[in-house]
């Protein structure tokens, strides 16, 4: 019996805070444009977390690298379209891969680091934490609470 957390399971984790972060600026449209010392405001964190998302899912299925500085981001709808693109990467990738595939390295070259494929899946979504962490934070500071507990330990997408 494996006894340790799928990374299928810290997907639907991230898929779960995704929607309830979606939900959250739809009706705070205003929090995605405050400035922030982290990467200009709001939106563009959250655009980073996502395009890492998908930079990642991009080289552990081996496909096209992408322009990062040309996703959209102008709408929710674009925003979140692009977390929601990672997620169906990596699910794909989920799904299809042999054992072996998960240790095999690949080279990010804008960072230039080699690390096998688990590494850069356990990277992805460990970043992403960390920044919607930042951004629950900053928006509470600025008197807009989350209505929902951001642990994983509360995930309802999991038992």
């Amino acid at each position: 019996m494996n006894q340790g957390i799928e990374f299928a399971e810290l997907l639907a984790y991230t898929e779960e805070e995704n929607g309830r972060w979606k939900q959250f600026f739809a009706r705070h449209p205003e929090a995605l444009d405050l400035p922030l010392d982290i990467a200009g405001d709001v939106r563009k964190l959250v655009l980073h977390i996502f395009a890492v998302e998908l930079h990642y899912a991009h080289a552990v299925l081996g496909l096209e690298k992408i322009d990062l500085g040309k996703l959209p981001a102008s709408t929710l709808e674009e925003l979140f379209a692009t977390g929601d693109e990672a997620a169906r990467l990596y699910r794909e990738f989920f799904a299809k891969a042999k054992s072996e595939e998960w240790n095999e390295t690949v080279q990010l070259g804008r960072i230039n680091v080699k690390a096998s494929k688990r590494k850069l899946i356990a990277q992805a979504f460990t970043h992403s934490m960390r920044h919607w962490a930042q951004i629950s934070t900053f928006l509470r500071q600025q008197g807009l609470k989350q209505d929902w507990n951001h642990d994983f330990l509360l995930t309802t997408a999991m038992k």
